[in-house]
């Protein structure tokens, strides 16, 4: 039922960014569960927030910091298709702004230090992270610091090459950076320390060379999950997700029994468990078939590493899911995930139907969804947006 091929079992890691490229943020070249969903939700349940200091744009970079949706940089470009992979645009966004989605009170931010687009950021603290992409004129130039309660930016050096995959995750009020893949170079993964901005190396982890790596906080540990990196990977066996904690106290690793999952993320902690709500499978296709489907998500316990599918799942593609004040939203369209009951329950149509490249981010429950572009049925013309919208999951 998959795509045929020996690299069936691999799929691109979900990036915690916008942008990356002029393609969708999830890759899932597998099979997608067919059976109904439930109808689809009225779309007077998104609340529009008017009065955004933004111009139009597509793929700005979105982070929640507990009280406000921070939204930085993107691109003004419309030339590209949604199902056209092109350039990256030459002259990226340096505005942001931030949003209460609970007053819908707008304030404008300060210009980052160089235009963004594809950034990957996290908020940490009261900071947010952002580790730019570059662009055409410019390479990567280390790590961007915006200091919220002062509304203003600084430069830090970081300890590796600023143009290796490197991402981000918000460990308390630390900031760790690993590095995505081992298939270009080995590295190191640092800790950074928000006093002194200096930067630690961790212990090296368990698994070895690895691809699609992804770490989570869990709240007490750092989790890292991976696939092992051999020549071929899913051609013979499925590249299963390999589990490893980390005790920042202590700076010692304990590997987890592997998840029989083919995803490494996006993870949401939700009580004592890590919910990956990424929906379908893959088989290894006609070629290597591995003899079952193997699931994308999942839901693993750190403490034990015990691992569980998810309930239920409904057809077509995952949007997320949330618990309590809490929640990992992957795109404005699907099928949401209430983890306290174990039901889906479809995200409702964006009025105008949904964008091309918006910025979708998790506002503790909420989800909110700004810019995009809408395309006319040729795709010749694409038409941004600067319209910031926010749906609510109870609600539904």
């Amino acid at each position: 039922m998959s795509a045929p091929g020996g690299n069936a079992g691999r799929i691109p890691a979900v990036q915690a960014r916008m942008g990356f490229g002029r393609r969708a943020l999830l890759a899932a070249g597998g099979v997608l569960l067919a059976a109904a969903c439930g109808p689809v939700g009225n779309e007077a349940l998104w609340r529009e927030l008017p009065g955004s200091p933004l111009g139009p744009r597509q793929a700005a970079l979105g982070l929640w910091t507990g009280s406000e949706v921070l939204l930085i940089g993107g691109s003004d470009d419309a030339t590209c298709p949604p199902t056209a992979d092109c350039p990256v645009d030459p002259t990226p966004l340096a505005d942001g702004a931030a949003v209460d989605p609970a007053t819908g009170r707008w304030r404008r931010l300060a210009d980052a230090p160089e235009p963004l687009l594809g950034a990957r950021g996290v908020v940490a603290g009261t900071a947010a992270y952002v580790l730019p992409a570059g662009h055409r004129d410019a390479p990567p130039s280390g790590l961007l610091v915006y200091r919220i309660d002062r509304d203003a930016w600084q430069r830090i050096r970081v300890p590796f090459d600023p143009r290796a995959p490197y991402e981000l995750v918000a460990a308390g009020d630390r900031l760790v950076a690993y590095l995505a893949t081992d298939e270009a170079a080995a590295g190191r993964d640092y800790i950074l320390d928000p006093r002194t901005s200096t930067w630690t190396a961790l212990p090296a982890d368990p698994l070895g060379a690895a691809f699609e790596r992804t770490m989570c906080w869990s709240g007490r540990k750092l989790l890292l999950f991976d696939h092992e990196l051999t020549p071929n990977p899913g051609a013979e066996k499925p590249s299963l997700t390999r589990v490893a904690a980390l005790d920042l106290t202590g700076r010692s690793w304990r590997r987890l029994p592997d998840a029989p999952m083919l995803g490494t993320g996006p993870w949401l902690v939700a009580g004592d468990k890590l919910v990956n709500p990424t929906l379908g499978g893959a088989d290894g296709g006609q070629v290597g078939n591995w003899g079952r489907t193997y699931p994308y998500g999942g839901m693993v316990v750190p403490a034990t590493g015990q691992w569980s599918a998810l309930p239920d799942p409904p057809g077509g593609e995952s949007a997320g899911a949330y618990s309590g004040a809490s929640a990992v939203y992957l795109a404005a369209t699907g099928a949401v995930l209430d983890i306290t009951t174990g039901s889906w329950q479809r995200v409702p149509t964006l009025p105008g139907g949904p964008p091309a490249e918006p910025t979708v981010v998790a506002a503790g429950a909420r989800m909110l969804v700004f810019g995009g572009a809408h395309w006319d049925r040729a795709q010749t013309k694409g038409t941004l947006s600067n319209t910031a919208r926010v749906w609510s999951p109870d609600r539904s």
